[in-house]
């Protein structure tokens, strides 16, 4: 009767076990899918910048804050953007991206788009103000952006 009692106890924690392994695969692919689901919002042109990289002028950060390195004599054309909002976000984790978003800003400045010489066409016809959309997947803290395409000067 105890050994009976014993190995229900038993099945009973066994199963339990098992039964909160499984949420927890279960959760971690819906988290997976939620930052591989594209979204799509909005921003607007903050500044114009042609920057050409020399021997004391050759690193930038990049929208994750690495560091990167550029040849001397590079030349880029950047256009800075600043996104509105995170409404694809749903509630309550909506305020996550907002305050990554702000963070970042504060570190690093705002995001950036760099052309080259044979895009320049797109930076030229950017001015500030310009209404961009913005496509991301969010993932926790961080946004990787996708694309960004000008809404109010579309060009090509």
């Amino acid at each position: 009767m105890i050994a009976n009692r014993r190995l229900l106890w038993a099945v009973v924690v066994l199963a339990c076990v098992v039964s909160a392994g499984i949420l927890l695969i279960v959760y971690g692919l819906h988290r997976l899918g939620e930052a591989k689901t594209l979204r799509v919002t909005s921003g607007v042109v903050k500044s114009k910048e042609h920057i050409r990289f020399d021997e004391h002028n050759h690193t930038y950060v990049s929208d994750f804050g690495e560091t990167y390195t550029a040849e001397p004599g590079t030349e880029v054309w950047r256009v800075y953007y600043q996104i509105d909002n995170f409404n694809q976000v749903p509630e309550p984790k909506r305020s996550e991206p907002w305050k990554s978003e702000e963070e970042r800003i504060r570190r690093f400045g705002f995001r950036f788009r760099s052309y080259t010489k044979d895009e320049k066409g797109r930076y030229d016809r950017a001015e500030i103000g310009d209404r961009l959309e913005v496509e991301y997947h969010y993932m926790g803290d961080q946004k990787e952006i996708l694309s960004v395409r000008n809404l109010t000067h579309p060009g090509d």
